[in-house]
């Protein structure tokens, strides 16, 4: 994986015997995250299609109108985001960031993604940073113990079918082999036999949004906490993505301008 970014102000941080973690600062849409953002959104909103970029954006503004206000639109600003880094570097998308069936973003697992021959599944939390005790560790822990849940739920939904109906769709083209990999694994689920984490390669992710003030990732401090909190948590492999980023306007200020 390329470390560096071109477009993110960013740094990629190696612990536990090649696993990862992602600190990355957000306080203004650069050119470079301009163009970026229009040259993934169709890619992230709606798979391989020819639909204008414009007629995307507003789609896109629209929904995040209908939830302002709401942790809905931070989760959906901060889950934008990280689609866009993730593609950045080389991951691909194996669903679409809008829900197959109404005008919402997506159900079940927040993300699907592959990666050379591996399968990745996201999980993101977001706040504000005027929440009291808010913090990375405590946003990455709960990403970890909502995918600890999602992938044994018997009472709730099935998280594979919802992934396993997206990498299905037509214009994700997705390959044989992920579609055939989902769907044995939303079959397991059906029948009660549920995954381990510790089988399974996760991104648990954080977005802190910052409203009053700016603060730039203690990369140090937050390196360590991480590296001290996952020894002891179960995974295949693990990308830990943490992003600060300054207000909730800056995506919705550039999509409309």
């Amino acid at each position: 994986m390329n470390q560096n970014s071109l477009v993110f102000k960013n740094s990629i941080i190696e612990i536990l015997n090649g696993n990862y973690l992602h600190f990355i600062n957000i306080n203004s849409i650069t050119p470079e995250l301009e163009s970026l953002i229009d040259d993934k959104i169709r890619l992230i909103t709606e798979g391989d299609t020819d639909t204008d970029v414009e007629s995307i954006k507003r789609r896109l503004v629209e929904y995040l109108e209908r939830k302002k206000g709401t942790t809905t639109e931070l989760g959906a600003v901060a889950e934008f985001m990280i689609h866009l880094y993730l593609n950045e570097k080389g991951f691909k998308q194996e669903f679409l960031y809008f829900n197959l069936e109404e005008r919402s973003i997506k159900k079940g697992f927040d993300g699907y993604f592959s990666f050379l021959n591996d399968e990745w599944i996201l999980e993101s939390k977001s706040g504000s940073s005027t929440t009291n005790g808010i913090s990375h560790l405590s946003k990455i822990k709960e990403a970890y113990s909502d995918l600890e849940f999602k992938i044994k739920d018997e009472e709730g939904n099935n998280p594979w079918r919802n992934a396993y109906n997206h990498a299905c769709h037509i214009d994700v083209k997705s390959s044989r082999d992920i579609i055939k990999n989902l769907k044995s694994l939303t079959d397991d689920f059906d029948n009660k036999k549920f995954q381990f984490l510790e089988n399974l390669k996760i991104i648990p992710s954080s977005t802190i949004f910052y409203v009053d003030h700016w603060q730039e990732i203690d990369e140090e401090h937050l390196a360590e906490q991480l590296e001290g909190e996952f020894k002891a948590r179960k995974f295949n492999e693990i990308h830990i993505i943490c992003i600060n980023k300054k207000s909730l306007q800056l995506l919705k200020d550039y999509l409309t301008k």
